[in-house]
Parts: C-alpha cells; sequence; structure tokens
C-alpha cells in the first residue's frame, strides 16, 4: 500500500512540475504540487485572471503539462477532444481563480475558498464539474450588492456573481495599483 501512496505522490509531483514549468519562470510564486489558489501572490494572480490571450495560454500551459499534453505551442496540434479537454479545464480553473480573487476583495464568503491544490483541480476536474451549482461560492453578506444576490432565485445567483467579474478584476487590479 505504501507503494501506491509513494507512486501517485510522485505522479503527481512529476505533473506539478510539468505544469508549473513555464509559471515558475514566469511568476516569483513557490509553486509546486500542494500549491492551493490561495497560496498565489496577487501579482501572479491579477495576471491570470486578466482578460487576453497571456494568461489563457499561460492556463494550456498548466493543464497540458499536468496531463501531460506537451507545452502551449502544442496545443494546435492536439486532437479535437484533447484540445475541448484543455479548453474546458482552462475554464474552470479561470472560474477558480476569478473566484479567489473575489475571495480576496471579501466579497464572497470566507470559507468559500478552493480547498484543493492546483494540480488536482486539473487531475479531477471530471469529478469537480459534476459537483455544478454546488462549487459556486456564495456572496458575502458585506457586499454591497448582497441585497439583490439575496433576493434572486437559486439558479439566478450563478448568473449574477458571474456578471461581477469584469468589476472584481477591475477592483483587484486596483487594489494592488493603490
Amino acid at each position: 500500500m505504501a507503494e501506491v501512496i509513494q507512486l501517485e505522490f510522485f505522479k503527481r509531483k512529476q505533473a506539478a512540475t510539468r505544469g508549473f514549468k513555464s509559471w515558475s519562470k514566469r511568476f516569483d510564486d513557490k509553486l509546486d504540487e500542494q500549491t492551493r489558489l490561495s497560496d498565489l501572490a496577487d501579482n501572479t494572480l491579477l495576471f491570470l485572471i486578466s482578460p487576453g490571450d497571456q494568461n489563457i495560454f499561460a492556463l494550456y500551459e498548466l493543464v497540458m503539462g499536468v496531463k501531460n499534453l506537451g507545452i502551449a505551442s502544442d496545443f494546435f496540434q492536439l486532437d479535437k477532444a484533447e484540445k475541448m479537454e484543455v479548453i474546458d479545464i482552462s475554464i474552470y480553473v479561470l472560474d477558480q481563480l476569478r473566484f479567489e480573487s473575489m475571495r480576496r476583495l471579501d466579497w464572497l464568503e470566507s470559507g468559500a475558498g478552493q480547498p484543493l491544490p492546483i494540480v488536482e483541480l486539473v487531475e479531477q476536474y471530471p469529478l469537480l464539474k459534476e459537483l455544478g451549482p454546488a462549487s459556486i461560492p456564495t456572496f458575502n453578506e458585506s457586499h454591497p450588492k448582497y441585497q439583490v444576490y439575496r433576493e434572486l432565485p437559486e439558479l439566478e445567483r450563478e448568473t449574477f456573481l458571474r456578471k461581477q467579474i469584469p468589476e472584481a478584476i477591475n477592483a483587484f487590479g486596483k487594489r494592488l495599483q493603490d
């Protein structure tokens, strides 16, 4: 049994090394198989949540490295199913990163943080996506729009929360400039 655990640890460590290879060059963060979203520096988080090609390719690099599919420049050589998987997982991780920025702004309930290491978010995506709305964090009562959020039907709350993302990115960036 100990050998199985050791093998899983070794595989996860290798996946993290591959997944974070380009991130380690780009960011000053200590990145390994235990790194969680909450461990990322604010500047790193801002880069990753900001709109643009640079951040999405950084996410592709992460996903492709963890999944052992090559580097971001290999993306266009992947077959259609692999491309869709990389895109789906990247979008999921991007959502989690954006929720993390909202947590740091105290817009979301503090206990709503993503407990899994980043590498596991990628590896366990098939299981995590099945959680659906149960994995969507909730607005913090102290947020000025909380009352509007609270009065919405349950099914509309996720949409409302997601509509706050552009404002959150701007507020997070502004917070770093101050």
